[in-house]
């Protein structure tokens, strides 16, 4: 084979000119992100709020002040049928109070027109808001209902679980998937595919068995109906709003149950990608020199001499493998809460199960895009199990010479 380069990254026009699109659409998507993050308005803003519109048989709006007084009272005098009996009489120092409510009282729900004002002020010390504003301090008491947590009224650690979950894990994975994307259609844009630089040879070798595609496939597919169905439960409201509340409920119902029936499937296939594949994965010192000269790919034709996997894949495999079995792990620990785990585990369990798993799709983002529009000829090595010879000896010149015979030699 001539070492002549007569394939190159730019030649593939119609891939750069897409590339550069989803790149500028990226960038408007990362660039809304960035300024989510930092335009001060990350507060817990209340949306409805109880409101009396009737009253003694009078009327009034739910947004009125009176209104939002007397939901008080109302509220008030319906809480006194649970309040202590010494609180309440009958006894010999206390009066029996009148548990009569207030006739022809109509209370309900209404959207909050101020919750944004609201929430302002709760950050305001005073009489009203000293007790949000305390250092917090886990208090429980006693109960009769026969559940977990019952007795548990104040929690300090929710308000860091409900921080890392609705700030960290949401907008950390934002920015991981749109800054993964953006990143590679730039390089898609500028350097084009990475090219079978000599050119196809019109003979090819077997790269994987049946098996081994049917066992990428079913995890493959697994996970991606995990992908969908997780974003969905971190950011469907954002994403599915636009659609209307009929949309974001029947999406939401499918993605909560669908996200635990394609568990399975994916945790099957991990294990089965483990017992196939780790032994070739082991790390080596090759692999260094792999890396540190990105596998070749920056340029045409200067490719680096790999076994089967070479570095990249490597680091993909390990990802998947322990990033896969930390997520089966947390997800089957919040599947069936309390059998095992207490309060503050599960609240540990879903923190790392949304960080994780966020990470894993920025990952396979980028092993999806190098296995298909990055990489010329990739794409057949996973869908009909044989890859062109060129190819093979351009990015797995020792695994070719392996499987041909070839024995003795030295590589760079």
């Amino acid at each position: 084979m001539s070492d002549e380069v007569i394939v190159h990254g730019r030649d593939f026009t119609r891939y750069r000119i897409g590339g550069a699109i989803v790149a500028f659409i990226l960038a408007i998507a990362l660039a809304w992100q960035i300024f989510e993050i930092f335009d001060g308005d990350a507060r817990t803003v209340p949306e409805v709020r109880w409101g009396v519109t009737e009253y003694n048989g009078k009327e009034m709006g739910a947004q009125d002040a009176a209104s939002g007084l007397l939901s008080g009272v109302a509220l008030a005098d319906r809480t006194t049928f649970q309040a202590e009996r010494y609180q309440t009489g009958p006894s010999p120092e206390k009066a029996r109070p009148d548990y009569s409510v207030v006739p022809d009282t109509m209370m309900t729900t209404a959207p909050m027109d101020n919750g944004d004002k609201l929430t302002q002020s709760w950050a305001i010390y005073g009489d009203d808001t000293g007790t949000m504003l305390r250092p917090a301090q886990r208090t429980s008491g006693i109960s009769s209902l026969p559940y977990p947590n019952a007795a548990l009224f104040e929690r300090p650690f929710g308000r860091d679980w409900r921080l890392g979950v609705a700030d960290i894990a949401t907008h950390l994975g934002a920015m991981a998937i749109l800054g993964m994307g953006f990143l590679l259609a730039l390089i898609l844009a500028v350097r084009g595919r990475v090219p079978i630089a000599h050119g196809r040879s019109n003979h090819t070798v077997r790269r994987f068995t049946l098996f081994e595609r049917a066992t990428h496939w079913l995890t493959s597919v697994s996970f991606i109906g995990l992908a969908l169905t997780g974003l969905v439960i971190a950011f469907g409201k954002t994403l599915l709003a636009p659609f209307g509340e009929a949309a974001l409920g029947a999406v939401g119902w499918i993605s909560t149950w669908g996200h635990m029936m394609f568990f399975p499937s994916f945790a099957i296939g991990i294990i089965l990608m483990a017992v196939m594949w780790m032994g070739r994965n082991i790390p080596e010192k090759r692999d260094l020199h792999w890396l540190r000269h990105l596998g070749g790919m920056a340029t045409d034709g200067g490719h680096v001499p790999a076994k089967k996997f070479n570095a990249g894949q490597k680091l993909i495999f390990w990802s998947a493998i322990l990033g896969g079995a930390l997520m089966v792990a947390s997800g089957v620990t919040l599947m069936f809460p309390y059998y095992w785990a207490t309060l503050g585990t599960l609240s540990w369990a879903m923190l790392i199960h949304a960080i994780i798993g966020l990470l894993l799709i920025a990952i396979f983002i980028g092993h999806i895009y190098i296995g298909t529009v990055g990489m010329q000829g990739a794409f057949w090595a996973m869908w009909g199990g044989r890859v062109d010879r060129n190819w093979a000896k351009e990015h797995h010149e020792i695994w070719l010479d392996q499987i041909e015979g070839r024995t003795g030699r030295t590589y760079k």
